[in-house]
């Protein structure tokens, strides 16, 4: 009776942190570019990005490693190559219900956009635009930009906000300052606990008011390791590390995974989970989380 009393409280902690329905976001290590992964509670899929031509297919392996055939919802921030030419890889091999992107005009003298048109705008597409609001049960996504299109297509990148309970992830695809000093100007509500770097970690964003406004506790930059562009900026990298926000990096942290139980957010890595811990950042119990399993 005495190990019965003891086995089944471990097995009761065990069904708790396997099967608890939680909100999951996963930054993808995608190279140079962008992938950004979704599960809602009610088990809703949604990717956001897709890599870029030569890197998309990194999202279908992640996927199919995750036993995933189908998902939700497909957006797409902008027609950048570097977050949508995954999209030539993904759909290909995964069946998607909706697909969304900022609905911006596309060259049409320019081979790979009339393949992207005719692959991703089809009858299950809807442009997206500042004010919507996608409902995913608890889970909302707030479009905050663009309003209009301008010729800077990184200005008219899609900026999402997702609130889950008492947590929320501001991701700023590659919108840069000219477009926070607008959301600025618009009093809108910017706080949130993870913000998703704009435009790579480049100095042409990030500016210090628009991180004091956010105030994230975390901040994840999507990126390739020496990348011809020189992303990210040392400056944009010593704003965060001034006022104490933990920065992540793709390209050192590989897949990065927030977890939210709608009040709390906990970390790790896809790849190596006890990379991540700082016991300074993370509750105490995590470190049982971490030991017992590693969530996908």
């Amino acid at each position: 009776m005495l190990k019965k009393s003891l086995i089944t409280p471990l097995i009761f902690i065990w069904c708790a942190l396997t099967l608890a329905s939680d909100f999951k976001i996963f930054f993808l290590n995608v190279g140079e570019g962008e992938a950004i992964y979704i599960e809602t509670p009610n088990t809703q899929k949604v990717l956001i990005d897709s890599g870029n031509l030569i890197s998309g297919y990194k999202v279908v392996n992640f996927l199919k490693r995750k036993g995933i055939k189908e998902i939700d919802f497909l957006i797409i921030t902008h027609p950048h190559l570097d977050h949508m030419g995954g999209i030539f890889h993904v759909l290909q091999h995964i069946k998607v219900k909706r697909c969304y992107d900022n609905g911006q005009p596309l060259p049409k003298n320019n081979d790979i956009y009339r393949w992207y048109n005719d692959l991703f705008r089809k009858d299950n597409y809807k442009p997206l635009k500042a004010g919507e609001k996608i409902i995913l049960g608890n889970v909302i996504i707030n479009v905050l930009s663009p309003e209009k299109f301008t010729s800077d297509w990184n200005a008219n990148s899609l900026v999402l906000k997702i609130n889950y309970g008492e947590t929320s992830f501001l991701l700023m695809g590659d919108a840069n300052i000219k477009v926070e000093k607008m959301l600025l100007e618009k009093n809108i509500n910017l706080k949130a606990d993870v913000l998703k770097v704009g435009h790579h970690g480049a100095k042409d964003a990030s500016s210090e008011r628009f991180i004091e406004a956010v105030s994230p506790q975390y901040a994840v930059i999507s990126i390739d390791e020496n990348n011809i562009r020189g992303y990210p900026a040392v400056s944009v990298i010593k704003r965060f590390q001034n006022k104490g926000i933990k920065l992540f990096f793709t390209y050192r942290d590989g897949d990065i995974i927030f977890k939210s139980n709608s009040k709390n957010i906990f970390i790790y890595s896809f790849e190596s989970p006890k990379k991540l811990i700082d016991q300074q950042h993370y509750p105490l119990h995590l470190k049982l989380y971490h030991t017992m399993q590693r969530i996908y």
